[in-house]
């Protein structure tokens, strides 16, 4: 772990594979509740909601057990409709569970699938979020262009992170509100987590090239629009 512009450490990539098993799946939930609880979860929210997303069908990559999703759609215009992705089908049966909890799943769909190939036709959705997952894929080049791919022309993308440059005292407190148990893989994360400039890097010459990248006190904001015709 380094300092916020000390010497940063080398990424060590974690594991693709998601959270498998229902005994994970309920671990990580109870985690993202009580992150949501204390308000935490608000910060991402207010992140999508100033890229201008608020309407629309919006597509949620790596949605976990929702509640990143399930927030923003209940500050959104009820008009507004979500469809979750995740490699996990554990996480997709408490992603489910939670939205009926919510009261909002008439207007939420929770697919499986790899966000290298994402299961939807081209210019399908009206926007797409994503918190949390970035450092998990294994080919982010590709996941962003199949992003692009499913984007309508003029939609709005918003993709945030933690980053491995996090300052000591933030990692500590974040390290502390994490039951032990899953302090190991908070620890993992952040070490397969970007710092701004190998984002900024990995987006040059792509179609989310025009991105804005943003550091925020716990992580990294990609925001930006698809290009119309």
């Amino acid at each position: 772990m380094a300092s916020a512009r000390g010497t940063v450490a080398a990424r060590v990539p974690e594991t693709d594979e998601g959270l498998q098993g229902d005994e994970l799946a309920l671990k990580y939930d109870g985690m993202q509740r009580h992150i949501r609880d204390n308000g935490w979860l608000q910060e991402k929210i207010d992140d999508i909601l100033a890229a201008d997303i608020h309407s629309g069908e919006v597509l949620e990559l790596g949605c976990g057990p929702g509640y990143l999703g399930l927030e923003w759609i209940t500050q959104a215009d009820d008009s507004a409709r979500l469809v979750g992705l995740d490699i996990s089908p554990a996480m997709l049966r408490r992603a489910s569970a939670n939205a009926d909890a919510y009261g909002v799943a008439e207007r939420c769909a929770y697919e499986c699938g790899t966000v290298l190939a994402l299961p939807f036709e081209d210019d399908r959705f009206d926007h797409v979020i994503s918190a949390s997952s970035l450092h998990e894929w294994a080919d982010p080049a590709t996941a962003l262009a199949e992003l692009h791919r499913v984007l309508k022309p003029g939609g709005r993308y918003c993709v945030s992170d933690l980053r491995r440059d996090v300052d000591r005292t933030t990692f500590q407190f974040m390290k502390a509100n994490i039951a032990a148990d899953m302090r190991p893989g908070f620890r993992t994360s952040i070490r397969s987590s970007y710092v701004k400039s190998e984002i900024q890097e990995l987006l040059r010459g792509t179609a989310l090239d025009t991105a804005v990248v943003t550091e925020v006190q716990m992580g990294i904001v990609i925001t930006g629009r698809k290009d119309t015709p």
